[in-house]
């Protein structure tokens, strides 16, 4: 596997395409790479995507069952880990089956989504590579049950439900994401800004197929807390922003999170974004989870010229404890493959970049990679690469084939090193 890894790093390098700017891990799993700095997802931000599948009936008259649509998302995963624990590697298929109605008088709104993941070989303990559950065996489970009502600008999403916000999140790096039963509304009364109140009261995590409390998620069993969430967004990321979210799990702790950021037109070809990020943690309540308070603080800069994009981010971690995330994946800038780069008392730089080459006659190639190095209290560093290259099928039979391969090597000065090696096949049948 080193061995491998070593080549697409060279590939890479040679490519002139190795990197991302930078959104987060969380982030960067289900994203490819954007043409332009402006366009990079940012944390606060929850993305609106819309899928391609099968309108149920195209030719009814109701918007209801009109817009109505019904998409598959076969994947194929396969799966290689080697670090301190010993070797998992596993191949496992499934995906997602999802409906979601149109609206019903522009008031209400129905979808279903479910999710199944199987082993189809697991030479080294499969459980130990996150595919499937931790002793080996496939689930399946109804991830998403939601009904929408809408008035005016405003939008209330009751149980299963998709979250993508700092902290809590599908963090979708394996076969199935998490999901959440939370009961929350979202407001919308200008094109600028918008805000948001949530109760989350469960969690499926990516090898489960049960809904837990958030406390048990947590690491707290036997106690039944949910999480109340506030935030709001102001302004747009194509220009300037600035976003807050609060997120109280009573008893166990509070985390603000606060980033700010501003994007320039330079010249037609040539952009820039600057943002700053800043993340408070403390215990609360009873502290079930023990005393703690923490901070980080991140700064990030990227620049676009002609579908390449490179990025520059600091993170600074108190000595207080190590950033939490039970919930999904961590919002930091340095945040990578194997490593968030946030522990006690850590300081990180990164780098990034990332290239389109449809601008060489390559459409649909993609490629990205970060570099990170952080230094840690005692003397400790840890350094890492990322490497990963994007395929996919734009038009014909095939529209919506996604290929990707990701490579990861983490070297720690107190442990041994952590090789990872990825390969997903994902597709979303439009018939």
């Amino acid at each position: 596997m080193k061995r491998i890894g070593a080549v697409l790093v060279v590939v890479a390098i040679f490519a002139h395409s190795s990197s991302r700017a930078n959104p987060p891990e969380y982030l960067a799993t289900n994203h490819e790479p954007v043409d332009n700095a402006s366009e990079e997802p940012v944390p606060i931000e929850e993305p609106s995507v819309q899928l391609p599948g099968w309108r149920l009936a195209e030719a009814a008259s109701e918007p209801f069952f009109r817009d109505s649509v019904f998409s598959l998302q076969p994947r194929l995963y396969y799966r290689y880990l080697d670090d301190g624990k010993g070797l998992h590697d596993a191949l496992a298929a499934g995906g997602a089956m999802i409906l979601t109605s149109g609206w019903w008088h522009d008031f209400l709104q129905i979808g279903v989504a479910g999710y199944t993941t199987q082993p189809l070989a697991s030479p080294h303990d499969a459980g130990g590579t996150g595919l499937v559950r931790p002793n080996g065996d496939g689930f399946s489970v109804l991830g998403q049950a939601w009904v929408k009502l809408q008035s005016g600008p405003a939008t209330a999403t009751l149980f299963r439900q998709a979250i993508e916000i700092p902290f809590i999140n599908g963090d979708d790096g394996r076969m199935i994401p998490n999901m959440f039963e939370a009961y929350r509304l979202d407001v919308k009364p200008l094109d600028i800004f918008r805000f948001g109140l949530a109760y989350v009261t469960r969690e499926k995590s990516r090898t489960s197929a049960e809904f837990e409390p958030m406390s048990e998620v947590a690491g707290v069993k036997g106690v039944d807390r949910g999480t109340a969430v506030a935030g709001f967004l102001l302004g747009s990321k194509e220009a300037t922003y600035f976003g807050a979210v609060n997120e109280l799990t009573w008893d166990l702790l509070n985390i603000a999170y606060f980033e700010a950021g501003r994007s320039w037109q330079l010249s037609e070809d040539f952009q820039l974004r600057g943002q700053l990020q800043f993340i408070d943690q403390q215990s609360v309540g009873n502290e079930l989870l023990g005393r703690f308070a923490t901070q980080l603080y991140g700064t990030s800069l990227s620049a676009s010229y002609r579908s390449a994009v490179l990025s520059l981010a600091f993170t600074n971690t108190a000595n207080g404890s190590t950033i939490l995330a039970p919930f999904g994946g961590v919002p930091s800038f340095n945040s990578l493959m194997i490593s968030d780069f946030d522990e006690a008392g850590e300081n990180s730089i990164g780098m990034g970049l990332s290239y389109d080459f449809a601008r060489l006659g390559l459409s649909g190639l993609k490629a990205f990679a970060d570099y990170a190095h952080g230094e840690l209290p005692a003397g400790q560093r840890e350094d890492e690469v990322n490497v990963t290259a994007d395929y996919r099928v734009d038009n014909g039979p095939l529209k919506n084939f996604w290929l990707r391969i990701r490579y990861a090597h983490n070297s720690p000065s107190n442990q041994p090193a952590t090789d990872e090696f990825r390969v997903t096949l994902n597709y979303t049948l439009s018939f």
